[in-house]
């Protein structure tokens, strides 16, 4: 079989097998305001940045130059601060996956906005956020390297499983952790595709010469900067495209590398 022969064949059978996920992409978060969250399925998933059980999860949202708002600071290039999201739902929840390139950790604040950190507002109400900031609905998180996890705001706040790590080689802080739905949506809720969740992060930016808060990457940034602005959120949209590992999730890795 020839090479153009084998690419039909795989792109057929990926069609005709419907619990194979679709062939992601990447989604620059300066131009979209929605993201597809697929489903677990089967596959599980550990808070424990190995990674691998993420191998799957293809849709990935881009953070960089383009999202970047100064406070005193610069964005010089792709490696002094960039990023890569991932999620993924089951009903009980949602997984993060959260890559921040940065070629400098600086940590000498007394705040994760402060110490390179993050930033995280999210909203499971599935209604019309309200605006103003603390609004019944949106729950704000932070967290760091350095700081651990500090729910700030909402009538749902807890703990997430996390796991956070500076690996200087890579140059890279490392994060991925799973969200309960009960610390951001009423208890009883359960996750489910269709559903949308409204949701906003940021990266904050610390440097040698410009410590502390001086500018940051993200996705609905003006949500927790700027004033907090709620309904500036982004929407995470539930797919019910799960995971998969059976023939059909071979398939789809197949038809990427292959497309590749």
């Amino acid at each position: 079989m020839n090479k153009g022969s084998a690419v039909v064949w795989l792109l057929g059978a990926a069609l005709a097998v419907g619990s194979a996920p679709a062939i992601g992409a990447e989604h620059d978060a300066a131009d979209v305001d929605s993201y597809p969250v697929v489903g677990r399925g089967p596959i599980e998933m550990d808070i424990d940045l190995e990674f691998g059980d993420w191998r799957l999860a293809n849709e990935v949202l881009v953070m960089g130059e383009d999202s970047w708002e100064p406070l005193g600071g610069t964005w010089d290039d792709e490696d002094d601060q960039s990023a890569t999201l991932q999620i993924v739902w089951e009903p009980g929840g949602l997984f993060f996956k959260f890559i921040v390139k940065d070629d400098e950790f600086i940590a000498q604040g007394g705040n994760p906005w402060e110490n390179d950190g993050i930033q995280m507002a999210i909203d499971g109400s599935a209604g019309e956020i309200p605006a103003g900031f603390p609004n019944g609905t949106t729950h704000l998180y932070n967290f760091g390297i350095a700081d651990g996890w500090q729910p700030e705001a909402g009538d749902f706040q807890g703990d997430a499983e996390i796991v956070m790590e500076r690996d200087d080689a890579a140059a890279e802080n490392q994060f991925e952790w799973y969200m309960p739905v009960e610390i951001f949506a009423e208890k009883g809720t359960v996750l489910s595709g269709g559903m949308e969740i409204a949701f906003a992060i940021i990266v904050n930016d610390s440097d040698p010469g410009a410590e502390g808060q001086t500018g940051w990457i993200g996705w609905g940034n003006h949500t927790i900067v700027f004033g907090k602005q709620p309904e500036e959120m982004q929407t995470l949209e539930l797919q019910d495209e799960v995971l998969a590992v059976d023939a059909a999730g071979k398939l789809a890795t197949a038809w990427g590398a292959l497309k590749r």
